[in-house]
């Protein structure tokens, strides 16, 4: 943000050689929304991007954009550093628990599906009225189709992922799954309790 302020004509576009994304998504949304009605739909996620928020700013990650009812975060960018993909888990696991906490309060049946890939991507400001800071690459793809092939309530992550958190975290196979416009990818999910 600073930048484009102190520079507003200039284009900001980075290569970051080493960051993470997160697609973390409300499964089975379409049909409780239409079940639930706008306005209380509106309050759920209001409440729900709300706290992800507050969770970005604790474990100092970038929010990139909600789409829907999908939270997409990054680590790495804009300010590089060596133990983003560890505090996206982190954030990840507290984000199951803020859900697990509306569940029980609601009774309403609500559940992620989070994916993380690590690896090189491309950062960048586009657009003039209402610009965003956005990311692109075959990592940012990944993480999308991660959480899309993954199971609701868990977090599932790429080898790279796995191979950065070694230690941390213990890890279940889901085994090789294939990902559109990559090809087949061994995926692990993250045990919480790891």
């Amino acid at each position: 943000m600073e930048r484009l302020k102190a520079r507003p004509e200039e284009a900001i576009a980075d290569t970051f050689e080493d960051a993470a994304v997160r697609f973390a998504d409300i499964s089975g949304f379409v049909p409780l929304a239409r079940q639930l009605g706008a306005r209380v739909v509106v309050d759920m996620l209001n409440r729900l991007v709300s706290e992800f928020d507050a969770l970005s700013r604790r474990h100092r990650l970038e929010k990139i954009k909600t789409i829907g009812d999908a939270y997409m975060a990054a680590g790495g960018l804009p300010e590089r550093s060596t133990d983003h993909t560890e505090r996206l888990v982190a954030m990840a696991l507290d984000m199951l628990g803020t859900v697990a906490s509306l569940r029980a309060e609601t009774g309403l049946d609500v559940k992620l599906r989070i994916g993380i890939a690590s690896g090189p991507l491309m950062a960048g400001v586009i657009g003039r009225d209402k610009f965003s800071y956005d990311v692109w690459g075959d990592t940012v793809n990944l993480a999308a189709r991660l959480e899309s092939v993954g199971t609701p309530g868990r977090i599932l992550v790429c080898p790279a992922c796995r191979q950065r958190l070694e230690g941390k975290f213990e890890f279940e196979s889901m085994g090789v799954v294939p990902i559109k416009g990559i090809g087949d990818c061994e995926a692990w999910f993250v045990l919480a309790d790891g």
